[in-house]
């Protein structure tokens, strides 16, 4: 067990038992993204702050994440800002949510490509530029970004944020011990 501190950006670590990849050391947290995805909707229009996807990941998928330990997850301003610019929908503050369509840009080299198309907060455009309240943009199993209708059902690996003295688990745990170290352990435990 460490610290996410400990970790670089691009690796795995568990949460929970949930595998999830580090995005990024801030000074509020660590930032990290589940790695497996979830299918959900969107939303009636491209709005993350009143979507169905944030009630969703913030309710019961935060419920099973966290175990119901909901306090572990620091809360996160996420931009909402349209592709095209337009300031209209502000900045959302939750826990759970994608990463923006400018964050997938950020973390492309160490985000591995998504199974299926998945949903990005980041809206095409807004109603106050150009009516638009339809389209968000996503990552394509390629690594390309597009976008898509609010409607439809996608993937989701959201991210989160937790502090960066939060103890987790390495995903291949004792791969960080060497043999000498586990023997040891087994010979401990056997004279118990």
């Amino acid at each position: 067990m460490k610290m996410l501190s400990d970790f670089q950006a691009g690796a795995t670590v568990k949460y929970h038992g949930e595998p999830c990849i580090v995005l990024e050391h801030r000074k509020d947290g660590t930032l990290l993204m589940v790695l497996e995805q979830i299918e959900h909707t969107f939303g009636s229009d491209n709005n993350f702050a009143k979507s169905d996807l944030r009630e969703h990941l913030n309710g019961a998928y935060m419920d099973t994440l966290t175990q119901g330990n909901h306090g572990e997850i620091l809360k996160r301003a996420i931009d909402l800002t349209a592709v095209n610019g337009s300031k209209q929908y502000g900045i959302d503050t939750c826990c759970i949510a994608p990463l923006t369509f400018d964050e997938y840009r950020k973390y492309h080299d160490i985000i591995p490509k998504p199974e299926k198309w998945e949903w990005s907060v980041t809206p095409w455009s807004t109603p106050c530029v150009d009516g638009d309240e339809t389209w968000v943009m996503g990552l394509l199993t390629s690594g390309d970004g597009g976008g898509s209708y609010c409607t439809s059902t996608y993937g989701s690996r959201p991210a989160f944020l937790l502090p960066s003295n939060y103890v987790v688990e390495p995903e291949n745990a004792l791969a960080s011990y060497t043999t000498r170290e586990l023997v040891e352990e087994l010979f401990s435990r056997a004279d118990e």
